[in-house]
């Protein structure tokens, strides 16, 4: 038992995998905006990235401004896992999709953000993947 795929038909669809974090989760800003620059390049449009923590930063907001703007890339990021309400980076940024985490009843996950910058909430507690 398994699964295939989110994308049933590749000639429609492609991915593209860049990794800006060390396997140990932890890494550098400057790795992460390499990581979604070689992404932008290589023609994705959407980039999604379960990370968070850092603070807030004028050029990387100009940068995923211009991403938006001129690329026409949508950004997403987790909203942190701080449990709390401040604002966490990259997901708080005007021009990334923030995303929350809920449980198996719809609830917020005890450990996830909860701020004006959260857009949209998902499954991340006990989630089963392949």
């Amino acid at each position: 038992v398994g699964v295939t795929s989110v994308n049933p038909d590749p000639e429609k669809f492609s991915f593209f995998i860049s990794k800006g974090l060390q396997d140990s989760g932890s890494g550098t800003l400057a790795h992460v905006m390499t990581a979604v620059a070689g992404c932008v390049a290589n023609g994705a449009k959407v980039i999604s990235m379960s990370l968070g923590g850092g603070g807030f930063s004028q050029i990387v907001l100009n940068q995923y401004k211009d991403y938006y703007d001129n690329d026409g890339v949508l950004i997403i990021a987790a909203a942190g896992n701080a449990a709390d309400s401040s604002h966490l980076y990259p997901a708080s940024y005007k021009y990334v999709m923030s995303v929350a985490a809920v449980d198996i009843n719809k609830n917020k996950a005890g450990f996830s953000q909860f701020n004006n910058q959260v857009e949209i909430a998902a499954p991340g507690v006990s989630v089963k993947s392949t």
